[in-house]
């Protein structure tokens, strides 16, 4: 509801992208450790609304430490943003990328709930890019469903929310999506989806509506 009434009256755009990324993890114990590289492409507005292969968007790598335990999970993330905008409008053409570091503290809560699993999530960004700083909360609720021994459905809803250093906008995204798992090994997965991202610029009064396919591989040691 609000980010569709926010909408109503802010000049909005349309996009279509693919996210794509690779995982890899070990566990120690109650340590965890991960690292995984992203790549997004995006649609170009000038060409097609549809070929999300036309524009570079993102490219980033990221090292996470984590404490686990049955039910929580404890953990720090350090990683590297190089972002480039998001195409709406001739004016964005313009605009050079930017990376971003992100120092990133969080809790992670895990219930079973019959053969399914419940996942909460919060996280405080610190963002640093090299004209300014930022904070963001991050709150996200995921479902894990199988479906079969290999095979699974999740359903993911996150909230972005500015928070202090100098945040513009106290509701900055929606992400909201499902993705079909499928576990090769008990080391390997894989994941193919669809999620939707709301977008508020943050110093004009436009959103960003995202369509983007979710491609990405697991693999545990």
């Amino acid at each position: 509801m609000i980010f569709f009434s926010i909408s109503g009256y802010a000049q909005t755009y349309n996009h279509t992208s693919v996210w794509s990324r690779f995982l890899i993890s070990k566990q120690f114990g109650k340590l965890l450790i991960s690292g995984d590289v992203a790549y997004r492409r995006q649609n170009d507005f000038r060409y097609s609304k549809y070929n999300f292969l036309n524009k570079p968007f993102l490219d980033a790598q990221r090292l996470m430490v984590g404490y686990r335990t049955k039910d929580w999970l404890f953990s720090f993330g350090v990683s590297r943003w190089n972002a480039y905008p998001i195409l709406g409008k001739e004016a964005d053409l313009e605009r050079p990328p930017t990376v971003e570091w992100r120092f990133v503290p969080g809790i992670e809560y895990f219930k079973t709930i019959k053969k399914g699993t419940f996942q909460w999530r919060t996280q405080y960004e610190y963002r640093h890019f090299a004209e300014r700083t930022a904070g963001r909360f991050r709150q996200r609720f995921q479902f894990r469903q199988p479906i079969s021994e290999t095979n699974s459905l999740i359903f993911l809803q996150e909230f972005l929310l500015g928070a202090p250093p100098n945040s513009t906008k106290k509701y900055e995204q929606n992400q909201a999506g499902v993705t079909f798992n499928h576990n090769f090994t008990k080391y390997l997965e894989s994941e193919l989806g669809y999620r939707y991202i709301f977008r508020r610029r943050r110093t004009t009064n436009e959103i960003d509506n995202e369509h983007a396919l979710v491609v990405g591989l697991m693999y545990r040691l």
